[in-house]
Formats: structure tokens, C-alpha cells, sequence
């Protein structure tokens, strides 16, 4: 019984992960179209800077799980 609720507390975790990749790839993203549309490089590093960010910290904790 103990290892069923580990085993769905563990995929739960893992959907978090998954999504922290997905906003990543959103911010990267978003990040390009700001510097391509002409928003400035300030604005493009902030964007490209927090999925970065968001990116080694979802990799790190699936590492990690």
C-alpha cells in the first residue's frame, strides 16, 4: 500500500518538473520574441535569464527525485 502513494506522490512531483521545463521553454521563448520585436536587450535578458533559471532548477530537482 505504501509504495502506491509513494509512487503517486512521485509522479506528481515529476508533472511538476515537467511544467517547470514547459514555462521555461515559454520564457526562453518569449524572451527571443522580445529582443526580435524590438523590446531591447534588457527585456530579452530578463526573460531569457528567469528560464534559465527556471530550467536548471526543474533539471536539478528531477536529478535529484
Amino acid at each position: 500500500m505504501s509504495e502506491q502513494k509513494t509512487s503517486a506522490v512521485g509522479r506528481r512531483y515529476r508533472i511538476y518538473q515537467i511544467i517547470g521545463i514547459v514555462v521555461a521553454a515559454l520564457f526562453l521563448a518569449l524572451g527571443a520574441a522580445a529582443f526580435l520585436a524590438g523590446g531591447g536587450p534588457i527585456i530579452a535578458a530578463i526573460g531569457v535569464v528567469g528560464g534559465l533559471a527556471v530550467l536548471i532548477v526543474s533539471i536539478v530537482m528531477m536529478v535529484r527525485s
